[in-house]
């Protein structure tokens, strides 16, 4: 058997046959958009949720259709003529997915919605490290990470912008004054998305003698503001993945590419410390920030970084389901319940709301039960026994491998503290770093199928794959058209109207649960408006029904202080029982 179709291949990407599944100009400008460009874009005014359906449609739909065509390359023309198959990762990881498909048959789902789209997440993270494995080369890399480091830039001047809490920003920059946080929507990502910028820059500096002066000079620059922005985030979690994933780069290259790299590692860890000087003596409100984070870590270890209730509620949450799990994405929607029980066990412990455990691997555990999560740490475990295997051989790998290990060391030191798998904007980053790593580094614990045996099942898994992606494709537009229903039913004044744009949102699956809550405050305003109990007790009877398949700590404490005004004393009880900030006790009838 090829040695190449083995779990570890060592035969660059560009000599795979593979590469006729998908045209070979599609593939690299999907890729390039998909990578670079969602972290720059967000919703706007024009969407009912604001910041993410861009992101969404701007990273998975290139990748969809790209998916859709390779799955019918493959299943008009064969394996054999296309020469596809999968390595033994994808296998592993194609068995994760269909246990987290198969896993509502006996966990049960709280929100479908939720699960979905968590679902169409995970198989484009799939989907993306089977197509990069075979067709991601070194040129194409360099434009990626270029890319990337031209964004992180100019995310910077975003955030520069934000912090001066300039009220009239452009449009295409998120109205979010005093938060540094650019397009991302959220500090912690946003660090993330400029700790990988900064390792691609690292990567591309390692190789900048090959460049002339003034490349080398736009890299240097590109770099140092990526660098400033980092550490003006003060996500303590960000910067320490970053120097996580340059260790890791550092060490292969002057281990396994000779110490005269020495020069190029000491370049730019003097860089940063400069930048990190700069920083101190210009920027002395934010690094303060930083400065009180990390005395805070020092002075209460035991809180982890005030991380201790979430990953006691977690664990809870997984102990009381430790086979079934409470289903993909179903996390936030088992919080409060969990939070409640984990208040009973620990009362010394704080209440706290979040819909992230702040560790991926304690939330997957916790949504897909022991065997899912086992399944998940073999991945991730199969890598590091590889790339460590890898380092210890001293064996030539190409620099791309190199990349590859560090980004995903990058990614498993950051999910440890944050939730960068679910930011699919960033997280499609991981699977081309697995895809580039594990194509020369993997070791082969089992022969992966060659093309001749994986005739019937690449066929199948052709259609498959080009039936979930239109599927997708399908599910994400009339996503698409449901939450600009819900935008228009939030302007509008008119109550009729408002109310026909929201039933029109309801025949939309990807939106539903967001279309059942507006309708339900809705009815509760259109009743005050009107006078009228009925039609409150309506409104508040689907709220209470939403809560309970989605309970969130705004429909908390929304009904709570409903039943406080109705001086429903059973029913705050059961509100109050959850803890949390408290409107005040109920009235006595």
């Amino acid at each position: 058997m090829n040695e190449a179709l083995k779990g570890g291949r060592t035969l660059p990407a560009q000599e795979e046959p593979g590469s006729l599944i998908v045209p070979s100009c599609l593939f690299p400008l999907a890729l390039f958009v998909s990578l670079v460009l969602p972290n720059l874009v967000f919703s706007g005014p024009w969407f009912y949720s604001t910041l993410h359906l861009m992101k969404w449609g701007v990273a998975l739909v290139p990748v969809a259709l790209c998916g859709l065509l390779a799955g019918i390359t493959v299943t008009v023309r064969g394996t054999v003529r296309t020469a596809f198959t999968i390595d033994g990762f994808a296998v592993v990881w194609l068995l994760l997915l269909l246990y987290v498909t198969a896993q509502p048959f006996w966990s049960g789902l709280r929100s479908p919605e939720t699960f979905f789209q968590e679902w169409f997440f995970f198989a484009s993270l799939w989907l993306v490290y089977v197509l990069s494995s075979r067709l991601a080369g070194g040129r194409l890399l360099r434009i990626l990470l270029w890319g990337s480091l031209v964004n992180c830039a100019v995310s910077v001047v975003f955030a520069e912008l934000q912090v001066l809490e300039i009220r009239d920003l452009p449009f295409f920059i998120l109205p979010t004054p005093g938060h540094y946080i650019a397009n991302t929507g959220q500090q912690n990502m946003f660090a993330l998305w400029l700790a990988l910028g900064s390792l691609n820059g690292a990567f591309l500096f390692f190789s900048a003698e090959k460049n002339g002066r003034i490349v080398r000079a736009i890299l240097v620059t590109l770099l140092a503001v990526t660098f400033w922005g980092l550490i003006s985030t003060t996500s303590r979690s960000g910067i320490l993945a970053l120097l996580t994933g340059f260790a890791v780069l550092s060490c292969y290259y002057l281990r396994n590419l000779g110490r005269k790299n020495l020069k190029n590692v000491l370049a730019v860890a003097l860089l940063f410390c400069s930048v990190l000087g700069l920083n101190l003596f210009l920027n002395e409100g934010r690094w303060g920030i930083l400065m009180h984070k990390m005395d805070d870590v020092l002075k209460n270890p035991l809180s982890i970084a005030n991380r201790d209730s979430i990953w006691a509620t977690s664990w809870t949450m997984y102990a009381d389901r430790p086979l079934r799990g409470v289903g993909l994405g179903q996390y936030k929607w088992h919080y409060l319940d969990a939070q409640r029980e984990m208040l009973k066990r620990w009362p010394g412990m704080r209440w706290q709301y979040t819909h992230w455990a702040h560790n991926e691997f304690l939330q997957w555990f916790a949504e897909t039960g022991t065997a899912g999560g086992l399944l998940m740490v073999f991945l991730w475990g199969w890598w590091a026994v590889s790339a460590f295997s890898a380092f210890l051989r001293k064996r030539s790998h190409s620099p791309e491998a190199y990349w590859g290990s560090a980004m995903v060391a990058l990614f498993l030191f950051n999910a440890l503290w944050t939730r960068p798998f679910h930011r699919i904007e960033n997280v499609l980053w991981l699977s081309l770093a697995f895809a580039l790593a594990n194509r020369e580094m993997l070791l082969p614990l089992f022969e992966a199928p060659s093309p001749e045996d994986f005739r019937k099942g690449g066929r199948l898994l052709g259609t498959v794959i080009a039936s979930v992606c239109l599927i997708g494709i399908v599910y994400f537009g009339s996503g698409v058209r449901g939450d600009r229903m819900l935008r228009l039913a939030s302007d509008a004044d008119d109550p009729v109207l408002r109310e026909q744009f929201i039933s029109r949102a309801l025949a939309a699956p990807m939106v539903r649960d967001l279309a059942e809550k507006e309708r339900a405050y809705f009815l509760v305003s259109l009743g005050q408006e009107k006078k009228d109990p009925e039609i409150v007790s309506e409104g508040l009877n689907e709220l209470m029904a939403y809560f309970g398949r989605q309970p969130h700590v705004r429909e908390l404490n929304y009904l709570r202080e409903w039943s406080r005004r109705l001086e429903n004393v059973p029913l705050y009880d059961e509100f109050a029982s959850y803890g949390g900030p408290v409107s005040g006790p109920p009235a006595e009838k």
